[in-house]
């Protein structure tokens, strides 16, 4: 079996930032006569329910599924370089309405998002004893947490008003940016065909854990998340580690999928980060739970904010070596759930 590492990231955002260097790298791949798997990160305009093509993944755990495979072609010698891609223009690639109807496609016209993930957040208090004050104190600890990671990010006051009974603007993931980005992986038996910018970081584990359904006739099930319980286990096992027991002594980064604040929740509880649900507001005093913000103030577009997190997470472990990095990638209205843990060098 081989060692996998990242080495290259970037991504692009609203015209700021390069690919140069990730290009370089591509280069390098033909140039030593290796053959490039191409796995896509599908945009928005692919369609919820169409076919998915060979090699194309879908839904915002796409990413962490496609690294998933990437990782065991990869440690198995399948592959010998892996080029994980994806790029969506929301901002200024789609006409309102055309982006509107394709956003409803995931539940429907008559059940937006918004509206599902607060019937998931609902079970989720029945289930964890909370009361929806509750809920909300820590709905406003979550954010409050975010802004720590990004006090330059300007928020405007209107994004502050309630959208549903359990969230508010500004709890809630904002796609309406444009973005492109991609990580290169490779076996630690090929490093050296490589000129590298920086030193490779490991992919050191990969879980994923699947509900039964998705939508409104599977809320019991999504809102316990013992999936999400499976894919931070499954992760922990290859890594040979307890990541949130590394993450807590302050020897790891995080970046938690923040699109509504039900989901980062039950991160912390079924990741182990606490051992009881009272617990989270102090210890989001103590720790943070994502880079730059999360998905609300550090923004990327339909299914691509958990590779932008991949992305930023290999390039704050460049400047970070001694540190391990999780990242956390939610499908739907849960159904996937995704982890993986980056970092070493070799």
């Amino acid at each position: 079996m081989h060692q996998v590492f990242i080495i290259g990231a970037a991504g692009r955002q609203d015209g700021q930032g390069s690919l140069a260097e990730l290009d370089k790298l591509r280069e390098q791949v033909t140039e030593a006569g290796l053959k490039l798997e191409r796995l896509v990160i599908d945009p928005l305009k692919a369609g919820w329910s169409s076919p998915q093509a060979r090699n194309h993944f879908r839904s915002g755990c796409g990413p962490l599924e496609a690294l998933a495979y990437a990782h065991t072609q990869l440690k198995e010698g399948a592959f010998e370089a892996v080029l994980i891609e994806g790029q969506d223009a929301i901002k200024t690639g789609y006409a309102r309405e055309e982006r509107d109807q394709l956003m409803q496609e995931v539940f429907g016209p008559d059940y937006p998002l918004p509206e599902a993930y607060t019937d998931l957040a609902r079970s989720f208090c029945h289930q964890q004893g909370l009361s929806f004050d509750d809920f909300r104190k820590l709905r406003d600890a979550l954010f409050a947490n975010y802004r720590r990671s990004a006090p330059e990010v300007e928020v405007e006051e209107r994004w502050f008003a309630e959208i549903t009974e359990l969230f508010r603007g500004v709890d809630c993931a904002n796609p309406y940016t444009d973005y492109s980005g991609g990580l290169l992986l490779t076996r630690a038996d090929l490093l050296g065909s490589f000129d590298l910018p920086h030193p490779p970081v490991a992919v050191k584990g990969v879980g994923i854990g699947f509900a039964q359904g998705d939508g409104a006739d599977h809320l019991e099930e999504l809102a316990d998340y013992w999936h999400l319980e499976k894919a931070v286990h499954y992760a922990n096992l290859e890594a040979e580690l307890e990541f949130a027991e590394v993450f807590n002594q302050g020897q790891a980064l995080l970046e938690a999928y923040t699109c509504y604040p039900v989901v980062p929740l039950a991160l912390l509880i079924r990741g182990d980060f606490v051992q009881d649900i009272q617990d989270i507001p102090t210890w989001l005093e103590q720790h943070r739970l994502t880079l730059k913000g999360g998905m609300n103030l550090n923004r990327a577009p339909w299914n691509l904010p958990a590779l932008r997190a991949l992305i930023e997470m290999t390039q704050a472990l460049h400047n970070n070596p001694d540190l391990i990095g999780g990242v956390h990638g939610n499908g739907g209205l849960g159904y996937k759930q995704g982890f993986a843990i980056l970092g070493g060098n070799p």
